[in-house]
C-alpha cells in the first residue's frame, strides 16, 4: 500500500478521534451545566437580592425620620431573609424546618428568583461586581471586567446561570453590546466634563 494512502487513512482516523473527543467534551459540559446552572443563578440572585443587598442599619431610623417605615421594613426583610436562608439546604428550599410564616416567605422568595429575568439579573450582577471591585470609576471594557471577576472568584462558574449553552451565549452577547454602549456614553461624558471627575476623586480622597 502506498505511503500516501496510509497517510490519508491515518488522517481520517485522527479526525474521527478528534470529533469523538469534542463530542464527549460537549456532552460533559452539557451535563455539568444542567447540574449546576440553577445553583449559580441562585447565588447570583442572593448577591443582588439577598440579606446583604439591604444596606439600612438601625441608626438610619433616627438619621432619616421621613424614611422610618421603609427602613424598618427593610431591616425586617433582611432579618427574615437570614432566618429563612439558614434553613435552606444549599440552594434548595427546605420547608420541613420552617414555620408557616417562614414557609410563606420562602415560597415568595423562590417565585421571585424563578421569575427573575436572567439578563436583568446578570446585568445587576455586573454592577454589583463593578462596585465591589472598585471598578465603577474606571469602567473597564466588558471583557476586562469579566476577567477581573473570574480572577476574584477563582473561576468562571459564577456566570454560568443558563440551563442551555445557546441561551448563555445569547445573553452574554447582549450584555456585551449593551455594556459597551453604556461604557462609551459614560467615557465620553467623563471626557467632556473633567471637572466632575476631579470633584469625585477629591471627595474620595478626603479624610
Amino acid at each position: 500500500m502506498a505511503i500516501t494512502s496510509l497517510d490519508r487513512r491515518a488522517s481520517k482516523l485522527e479526525d474521527s478521534m478528534d470529533h469523538l473527543r469534542r463530542q464527549k467534551e460537549a456532552e460533559e459540559r452539557k451535563a455539568w451545566r444542567e447540574a449546576n446552572s440553577e445553583r449559580f443563578k441562585w447565588e447570583m440572585f442572593l448577591r443582588n437580592h439577598g440579606p446583604e443587598s439591604i444596606e439600612w442599619i438601625e441608626k438610619d431610623i433616627e438619621k432619616y425620620p421621613d424614611e422610618k417605615e421603609n427602613i424598618e421594613a427593610g431591616l425586617a426583610c433582611r432579618k427574615m431573609l437570614q432566618k429563612v436562608l439558614a434553613k435552606y439546604k444549599g440552594h434548595v428550599v427546605h420547608y420541613a424546618d420552617m414555620d408557616p410564616i417562614e414557609m410563606a416567605f420562602a415560597y415568595l422568595l423562590e417565585e421571585f428568583c424563578m421569575c427573575m429575568d436572567t439578563y436583568r439579573l446578570f446585568d445587576s450582577d455586573i454592577y454589583y461586581w463593578q462596585d465591589k471591585l472598585g471598578l465603577d470609576e474606571i469602567r473597564p471594557s466588558f471583557i476586562e471586567l469579566i476577567r477581573a471577576i473570574d480572577q476574584h472568584t477563582g473561576n468562571s462558574d459564577w456566570r454560568e446561570i443558563c440551563y442551555l449553552q445557546e441561551n448563555q451565549n445569547a445573553m452574554m452577547e447582549r450584555l456585551f453590546e449593551n455594556y459597551e454602549a453604556g461604557r462609551a456614553i459614560y467615557l465620553r461624558y467623563k471626557a467632556e466634563h473633567p471637572e466632575e471627575t476631579n470633584q469625585s476623586e477629591t471627595k474620595t480622597e478626603a479624610p
